[in-house]
């Protein structure tokens, strides 16, 4: 029980390494369920890390208060700080009104609630060396940890200790030169008129550039590719729109510039510090490949490359887990287990599996954790993963998984990474209403597709895989960058959608046999409607003929699917003759054509 032994060493069957939004996350949910665990944080508080990071103090993670829907399944998908809970009061929306709040209140409500759930957490806990216990694969001592406060054992080791040592270049001649992220003053009166060259292409360089961008005279950003912005990847790792001043400042002239080159040497001089970087030049006519330059004095030089993830020095050779990206990551399989049996990696290292969702934030890895959890659950504590049952009519089904996927925060926030799953045995017709639909919730897709279809599903005849997810790869390179996307969908057809939108994708006897898209929406719920004189019934209707197509429960029945009540021709007004003959080739485009396409501009008289 975690309220016993509170403090003590000893053994358990769950041992969570780190306090942290996903220890405490893992935490509450093993406390809920009366399991024996500890959590072993190194410092003498829940998410500590924030009590330093980011360094500015201001989060980049969104806390959106006000929702026009009241489903708290909805809000929490867009709320980006809090934890998962059955206390619709213990909110992080509460404890701020800002919506790039302070790190400060993270750390106030990361205590409170550890302190609310009574999460057993040993304070003050290092731990030094990880082992791995010769023995039986049932055994409840798989693990020995040694740490400051003495050895604890486990049958399960949870790794959730967040992003560990900063990721400096050691590639970089004088790298030692540098200073960093973490050891940078932030008193910008020592920046004043200074030259400072900033190493890197992510946050953590753009958030060092603003806040600096008001003292230096000059700042170069060098990054080792082009920038990629979040609103443009719809990953939240990515440049966000709240960092990247500098960039404004560069376009419009005011001398702070970003460069995609790679930095090889860094030299101290009397004059300041001398860089040498390495470009690659296609686009010279002249000679082509890659040139090398040295560039005047710096005042300051800050690396800025981000951290890793995992610290290998905690592990024994006998339970070091493979690592990639030179060690950053861990690599962990589809249900976050590390190459080494019964040692899992959550937290925001669980971005190391996917780098198009949100796993590096608290928005979306706690949706990890939970579905880690009942994977817990069902191996050790032989608790089967939790699933619903529906009768088999089409028009049920329709209607859950249009609630599900307009409300359902998991697969939002995690989105075309964890999906859904209706399964279905083979339909007797004489067992017809003894037969139900099985809904499992929130399971990772990979493990979905690549094991569970032919594995755990396998005795089913059909499986309805079901995600929200993005659609601007089919639209080609004229289309592929987001916020060009500025005219309606084709409302008619549900193939070519770009924004985040509904994919129901079908297997029979295990193989892939037919997908459904439904069409966009501007509130991200699909279970209204989009516009006030649309099919009211369009999205329902697209669903349960898909159903009814795959499982013949209505042989014969098609209800209309038009968005319109009526023709598309009789709610278009044609252009005009001058009109038409701006409109672009269409005939370049392969399949989908972005609804990016303007007119041609007149032509000047």
């Amino acid at each position: 029980m975690a309220s016993e032994n509170k403090k003590m060493p000893g053994q358990y069957d769950y041992i969570i390494v780190g306090a942290g939004p996903g220890g405490c996350q893992m935490g509450y949910f093993l406390e809920k369920k009366k399991r024996s665990y500890a959590i072993l944080e190194m410092n003498d508080l829940p998410g500590s890390s924030f009590a330093e990071h980011p360094r500015h103090r201001t989060l980049i993670s969104i806390n959106k208060r006000f929702n026009p829907f009241p489903e708290p399944e909805y809000n929490m998908r867009h709320d980006w700080n809090s934890l998962l809970s059955d206390d619709p009061e213990l909110l992080f929306t509460k404890y701020s009104k800002e919506l790039f709040p302070n790190a400060d209140d993270l750390v106030r409500y990361m205590n409170d609630f550890a302190k609310k759930f009574n999460l057993n957490i040993h304070y003050n806990t290092r731990v030094q060396k990880i082992k791995k216990l010769e023995s039986q694969p049932k055994s409840s001592e798989n693990f020995s940890l040694q740490t400051s406060k003495g050895e604890y054992r486990c049958k399960v080791l949870l790794m959730a200790t967040g992003a560990r040592d900063e990721k400096v270049p050691k590639k970089i001649k004088g790298h030692e030169l540098m200073e960093t992220y973490c050891n940078h003053s932030l008193d910008t009166e020592k920046y004043n008129g200074k030259k400072v060259l900033i190493l890197g292409n992510g946050n953590s360089a753009f958030e060092v550039a603003n806040h600096l961008a008001g003292a230096a005279s000059i700042i170069h950003i060098f990054g080792d590719r082009k920038v990629k912005h979040a609103w443009d990847t719809h990953f939240v790792g990515d440049l966000r729109a709240v960092n990247d001043t500098v960039l404004d400042m560069y376009q419009l002239k005011s001398l702070h510039v970003y460069q995609a080159v790679n930095l090889i040497e860094v030299e101290k001089t009397d004059e300041g510090y001398v860089c040498t970087i390495d470009d690659i030049v296609p686009h010279w006519r002249e000679s082509q490949g890659h040139v090398k330059v040295k560039l005047p004095p710096y005042d300051h030089v800050i690396c800025c490359t981000g951290f890793n993830y995992v610290d290998l020095t905690m592990f024994d050779d006998n339970c070091k887990p493979v690592t990639k990206q030179d060690d950053k990551f861990p690599v962990i399989s589809n249900t976050w287990e590390s190459n080494i049996d019964n040692m899992y990696f959550m937290g925001t290292v669980m971005q190391c599996r996917d780098r198009k969702a949100a796993s590096g934030f608290i928005h979306g890895f706690r949706y990890n954790v939970r579905t880690l959890h009942k994977f817990l659950e069902e191996r050790y504590e032989e608790v089967p993963y939790p699933r619903e049952l529906y009768p088999l009519e089409i028009n049920t089904l329709s209607d859950k998984i249009l609630e599900r996927v307009s409300v359902s925060d998991g697969i939002y926030q995690m989105n075309n990474e964890l999906c859904h799953v209706i399964a279905i045995p083979e339909i007797d017709p004489n067992m017809k209403g003894e037969i139900k639909a099985e809904l499992y919730q929130d399971f990772p897709k990979p493990y979905v597709l690549e094991t569970a279809i032919k594995g755990r599903f396998a005795k089913y005849k059909h499986v309805f895989v079901i995600v929200l997810a993005y659609g601007f790869q089919d639209f080609g390179e004229d289309g592929k960058h987001a916020m060009e996307f500025a005219h309606f969908p084709e409302l008619n057809a549900t193939d070519c959608q770009a924004f985040l939108h509904p994919v129901i994708t079908y297997y029979k006897d295990g193989d892939l046999k037919d997908e459904l898209k439904l069409p966009e929406s501007l509130m991200l719920r699909f279970d209204i409607p989009l516009t006030l004189n649309q099919n009211p019934d369009v999205g329902n209707n697209r669903l349960r003929n898909f159903i009814n197509k795959q499982l013949n429960l209505k042989p014969g029945q098609h209800l209309y699917e038009g968005f319109f009540m009526e023709k598309v021709s009789d709610r278009v007004t044609p252009f005009t003759e001058d009109e038409k003959s701006r409109v672009p080739d269409l005939s370049v485009f392969k399949r989908c054509i972005p609804f990016s396409i303007d007119l041609k501009p007149k032509l000047a008289h």
